[in-house]
């Protein structure tokens, strides 16, 4: 992948931003095992390889989560995204992959016109997130996952009716899914930008716990 203006619509911080998210969603179900290893495929983004999920369910509904957080990163702040592990027989969270957002800007422009350095830092991030295993305890069999996005109540409300034409509403989350108790936070990566700054951590439960 090169990161580059050609061929982006819009606001080009948001294309970025969920073209990463995308990309972190499906490294972080193959690192932790949430679907048989036989169901990815090598790819290469920010001229790093990856895995990339390929059943067509799955790569749905990614799909829809994308295309629904370009249309909330388009219209305010979102805050945070959360990719939530949970056990499939209780869907109580035992890890969640936090990436907490700053504002979007366009400085770029004029300070990386070409985003070459902007995805230099993508490079670094992405690289890290392959090797986060390392920081974490082992996955665990038997688990499921979904999406959390904290972003304004006004933001959601000015693409509800968007979503729900698509057939893709947003609800809030149960509060069994928002709550770890006993978790330990491990810290992943940070990146500053004329983009955009972002910084991810995991939080997990020890096993003693789940």
């Amino acid at each position: 992948m090169t990161t580059s203006t050609e061929g982006l619509e819009g606001n080009v911080s948001v294309n970025i931003l969920a073209e990463f998210v995308e990309v972190a969603i499906h490294c972080i179900l193959y690192n932790r095992n949430v679907y048989p290893q036989g169901t990815f495929e090598k790819r290469i983004k920010y001229n790093v390889p990856v895995q990339m999920c390929l059943h067509p369910d799955v790569c749905s509904y990614i799909t829809n989560i994308i295309e629904s957080l370009s249309a909330l990163l388009a219209e305010g702040r979102v805050n945070k995204i959360s990719v939530v592990i949970l056990q499939e027989e209780t869907a109580k969270p035992i890890e969640r992959f936090v990436l907490e957002i700053g504002e979007l800007r366009e400085r770029w422009k004029e300070t990386d016109p070409h985003l070459f350095q902007t995805e230099q830092a993508l490079r670094g991030f992405l690289l890290k997130l392959n090797v986060s295993d390392a920081l974490l305890q082992p996955s665990v069999k038997g688990t499921t996952w979904t999406v959390h996005i904290d972003t304004l109540e006004s933001t959601l409300v000015a693409v509800e009716e968007k979503f729900i034409q698509k057939d893709f509403p947003w609800v809030e989350a149960d509060d069994q899914q928002k709550t770890m108790e006993k978790a330990k936070m491990v810290p992943i990566k940070s990146m500053t930008t004329d983009i955009l700054n972002m910084q991810m951590y995991v939080e997990e439960i020890s096993k003693d716990s789940s």
